[in-house]
């Protein structure tokens, strides 16, 4: 069940990372997010959602690497998170729930 539930926050946070990268590539007008993103930033959220989809398959499919893909993931998603703290703020506790599943893997 566990597995079931760190997968699905893993895969929604991943999914909200697209916000980021849609917004600055105009490709909806996303009113969540009230600070202007760059084209480069843009890239990076996108980059992000893929590292956190990703891991959310390699760590449902019980591959022992997940974590290390996880921890690259919530480091860059969090220097995103910090550049556009107004709006995606509560993005930080998606990343801490993920950070307790990667130490409960170890510890």
């Amino acid at each position: 069940m566990m597995r079931i539930i760190i997968t699905i926050i893993l895969l929604v946070h991943g999914l909200i990372h697209l916000m980021g990268f849609v917004k600055a590539f105009n490709f909806a007008d996303i009113e969540a997010l009230t600070l202007p993103i760059s084209k480069t930033t843009g890239a990076f959220w996108l980059l992000s959602c893929l590292l956190i989809l990703t891991t959310a398959g390699c760590y449902f499919a019980k591959l022992d690497w997940w974590p290390i893909l996880g921890i690259v993931a919530i480091v860059l998603s969090q220097v995103l998170i910090f550049m556009s703290w107004q709006d995606a703020k509560f993005g930080t506790i998606a990343n801490a729930v993920i950070l307790l599943a990667i130490f409960w893997k170890y510890y």
